[in-house]
């Protein structure tokens, strides 16, 4: 599993190095616009990133002005996160790659594989 993840993350990596997004900040950008407002920590347990390192991409995603980052109105403590207009520009060409190396990978498989494979794939997430 370690060997096809580093492979997906390397190509995804290229792919998104057109947007200065390389080191998986495509990932949390993505994610990012999927689930607009959400905290730093739901965003950490949504992707299985520790808080440092989400915490770090974060400051380059903010940086490079993908995202801005707002205080929560409930909780003063947790900042919710929201793409910007460049974040929404480039996500639906970083979404479409990402569904097309799922969809490249998962090719090859019959449906009954498919199926077999996602219910591994959900023991093991859930084991």
């Amino acid at each position: 599993m370690g060997s096809i993840a580093r492979r997906a993350t390397k190509e995804m990596n290229q792919a998104a190095s057109q947007y200065q997004l390389e080191n998986n900040l495509f990932l949390y950008l993505i994610r990012i616009v999927e689930h607009e407002g959400l905290t730093q920590s739901d965003l950490a347990e949504l992707i299985q990133v520790d808080k440092t390192t989400l915490s770090r991409s974060l400051k380059k995603l903010d940086n490079q002005g993908y995202i801005d980052k707002v205080t929560a109105v409930q909780n003063k403590n947790y900042k919710q996160l929201y793409p910007t207009q460049k974040a929404r520009d480039c996500y639906e060409v970083l979404a479409q790659l990402e569904r097309q190396y799922i969809k490249k990978r998962l090719a090859t498989l019959s449906a009954s594989e498919l199926t077999n494979l996602n219910k591994i794939l959900n023991k093991i997430l859930h084991s």
